[in-house]
């Protein structure tokens, strides 16, 4: 498997012209047109273009601010498999995957990122794949406790069942995935012994990427709290920008649900699915539905719009890094 992905080197165009994407897309814009119908698009501009520049540009520099500690805590996993890289590397890397599982589904930009590992450092795919799985389960257990610190008062507010449905199913694949690792960690070399031949060099690599330093456990997850604070910090500016505060227990809340959303195969980045989810939390929560969607719009133009376009300026003039 790890033969035929790298083969193909993950062609972003080829992917990106494949029907699973335009389907995806078309999704998108269904879900994306039922949130604009809810609410009066004048009004909703006359709030944003009234908004405090000061608290947009602090949410623009908390969000893109902590990109280089992504890459940082990338480098602390990789030195477990005694591989040494730049952080900056491994930052722009970083980057370019979020790029790219914004225009792609199913998160791709996470195999993207394994992929121009070996590409420009010559990092074994299969030994990526395990780091990147452990990276995955430290990012989960963050988020997992970060949600439910905000959400033990917040998931009652939502009255959409679809959302609630959506993010109870991410929790779910969440815990099954953090199963899987702690057997695969647990029973690795007997597990070892199911994998037919040809595949075993594979799986000793990936095996060898694997997180295995219990005493490391704190700094990681440390270093994963702090990176996915930032989104809550992100959502808590904008709000304040456009003169809707929330507090910060709210704002972690919402950014952490968004981020189970964004786990869901359904488009890219969870594009539609993730603004209706907001603002089907911001509405109980006693804003008006034009004040809900000013916020939702303006986090949105921040985390993913903005990041297209820079990912994109990245991508055509970074060979090295596409």
């Amino acid at each position: 498997m790890a033969d035929n992905i790298e083969e193909k080197k993950v062609d972003i165009k080829r992917n990106f012209f494949r029907l699973n994407t335009l389907l995806a897309f078309i999704v998108a814009a269904v879900v994306i047109y039922i949130f604009l119908t809810r609410f009066d698009l004048n009004e909703v501009i006359e709030i944003l273009s009234n908004s405090n520049p000061l608290f947009l540009i602090l949410a623009i520099v908390v969000f893109y601010g902590f990109l280089p500690l992504r890459g940082y805590r990338w480098r602390e996993l990789l030195i477990e498999s005694d591989i040494y890289l730049p952080t900056g590397d491994l930052t722009r890397i970083f980057y370019q995957a979020l790029f790219v599982n914004s225009i792609l589904p199913a998160r791709i930009g996470d195999i993207y990122r394994a992929y121009l590992l070996k590409k420009t450092k010559n990092v074994s795919f299969s030994l990526s794949i395990g780091v990147l799985f452990s990276e995955r389960i430290f990012d989960l257990t963050a988020i997992a406790l970060l949600m439910l610190a905000g959400g033990l008062f917040y998931l009652n507010t939502i009255s959409a069942p679809e959302i609630k449905t959506y993010i109870t199913l991410g929790l779910l694949i969440f815990g099954a995935i953090v199963i899987l690792f702690i057997v695969i960690s647990w029973r690795a070399k007997w597990l070892g012994r199911f994998i037919p031949a040809r595949f075993g060099n594979y799986y000793n690599l990936f095996k060898q990427g694997l997180f295995k330093s219990p005493g490391r456990i704190p700094k990681i997850l440390i270093e994963s709290f702090v990176i996915w604070l930032s989104e809550a910090g992100r959502l808590y500016f904008v709000a304040w920008a456009l003169g809707c505060p929330i507090d910060m227990l709210m704002a972690i809340f919402i950014s952490q649900a968004a981020l189970i959303i964004m786990t869901l195969p359904l488009t890219p980045a969870g594009l539609g699915v993730v603004e209706l989810l907001m603002f089907a939390v911001l509405i109980p929560a006693g804003f008006a539905k034009e004040q809900a969607a000013a916020i939702v719009i303006a986090d949105r133009l921040i985390s993913y719009w903005l990041l297209i376009i820079l990912g994109a300026v990245h991508y055509l003039f970074s060979p090295r890094f596409r």
